[in-house]
């Protein structure tokens, strides 16, 4: 039996070589690049499209002890990642290009994977399917997918942040040093702002010529990652306590806290790229060319690309699915993005798990389920219990399990202990060849 993955992005990509390695024939669709998407710039496995952060290592951040049950529980994709890793201090940022080549060469290196770059157009309730389409499904298979769950489609609009070329910078206006001195070597350049450059930033970003948004796309917007025109709209400190706060950034050249800082993250080993961390935006490519370029230290910058906005489809989670993701009814699972989880750590993570119920479900396994204090458990938790006002999300210690007992002060510490301790002796993917731990 043959079990169909469709999407070749990280969900897929992860659930994919996870089926392969637990002994299962794969079928891999891809649509790219017969068929491309708004925001995808290639047909390579795994590209990554809004950043290339996953995010904190630190196990006190709710991302790095995600990272940190990933690889404890087998992921294929996450040792990728860090083979790809470009310094970004206590953050995991990779080299796109790098990190999709070495999912490709995975991917092929397995015999019982067969690549397909087609559009899948039909949807069979019966035959076993992971549906890993992301944000940016194709309109053919959404229309399918909706009309198969019965449901009127979901969306919100995401934005990209822009990328800038390094030997086009400044650098006289600039410092590089990693928020807080973290890290053995600074990997941000900071553009620091003093007051009056900030607010003339800030009045030109609310005064700015936008891609106006059709009526019904307003309120759509994704509060994770608002653009940065929509931040300064909402009050004129609300950057500086959001992207651009200076806290632990102090600049060598006058020891003290600039104003406002933008900081930029390397996109390749290389440090040839950088992209404005947290500055997402649907301006139109002149006016972010000309905002950006009347700071000093951006004015001689060279546009690698421009931030530009997209619709990301996901469905209504806790309606449709099943603790194992699994719509309801069918032998049809969902993975990343699609099910509501946003984020990249988050769609490696419900890869991984669409995998290993898919694969407990073809062993008879009915008993199968992971245990409730791990970070992968809660998530999908979220997704498929009760909300009537249900809006995709990144994981947060706010989805963990608490003791009613635990004091204020001690309860995160307290859930990272029961997190780790609900990792032993589990394994989810019986049969399949596990990755050796991180030690994040």
């Amino acid at each position: 039996m043959r079990i169909k993955v469709i999407g070749g992005g990280l969900s897929g990509s992860e659930a994919a070589l996870q089926l392969a390695d637990a002994g299962h024939e794969v079928d891999l669709y891809e649509m790219r690049p017969v068929v491309q998407t708004p925001a995808h710039k290639t047909g390579d496995f795994a590209e990554l499209v809004c950043s290339n952060s996953f995010k904190g290592l630190a196990l006190t951040s709710a991302h790095g002890l995600l990272k940190e049950e990933l690889a404890r529980m087998g992921s294929k994709l996450l040792p990728l990642a860090f083979e790809s890793r470009v310094p970004a201090g206590e953050s995991l940022a990779i080299n796109r290009e790098d990190f999709s080549s070495r999912v490709k060469q995975a991917i092929e290196s397995r015999s019982n994977i067969r690549v397909i770059n087609e559009e899948v157009s039909e949807l069979d309730p019966q035959a076993w399917t992971l549906i890993a389409t992301g944000p940016l499904t194709s309109e053919t298979l959404a229309q399918k997918l909706f009309a198969l769950i019965g449901s009127s489609r979901l969306f919100f609009f995401d934005s990209i942040a822009p990328v800038v070329m390094a030997d086009s910078l400044e650098q006289e206006f600039l410092f590089t040093k990693n928020r807080w001195d973290k890290g053995e070597e600074p990997d941000f350049i900071n553009v620091p702002l003093d007051k009056e450059q900030y607010y003339a930033f800030v009045e030109a970003l609310v005064q700015a010529d936008t891609v106006e948004p059709k009526p019904f796309e307003k309120k759509q917007l994704f509060e994770g990652c608002l653009p940065i025109e929509e931040m300064a709209r909402r009050g004129p400190d609300t950057l500086r306590y959001g992207p651009m706060r200076p806290i632990g950034l102090h600049d060598p050249r006058t020891g003290k806290i600039p104003f406002a800082v933008i900081q930029l993250r390397t996109e390749n080993r290389q440090k040839t790229l950088y992209n404005l961390v947290g500055f997402q935006t649907r301006l139109k490519w002149g006016t972010q060319k000309e905002i950006l370029t009347s700071l000093p230290g951006l004015r001689t910058a060279t546009f690698a690309r421009f931030g530009a906005m997209h619709r990301n489809t996901f469905v209504d989670s806790p309606k449709i699915l099943d603790g194992t993701l699994r719509i309801k009814g069918t032998n049809i699972f969902c993975a990343g993005q699609l099910t509501g989880a946003e984020g990249y750590t988050e769609a490696l993570s419900t890869g991984l798990y669409a995998a290993s119920c898919i694969h407990a479900a073809l062993s008879g396994n009915n008993d199968f389920k992971w245990p409730e204090p791990s970070c992968i458990a809660a998530l999908v938790s979220h997704l498929t219990s009760p909300n009537p006002d249900f809006q995709p999300m990144n994981f947060n210690f706010g989805l963990l399990p608490v003791n009613l007992t635990w004091k204020k002060k001690e309860r995160k510490m307290l859930q990272i202990e029961a997190c780790q301790q609900s990792w032993q002796g589990f394994q989810p993917m019986e049969n399949s060849v596990v990755e050796k731990s991180l030690s994040i």
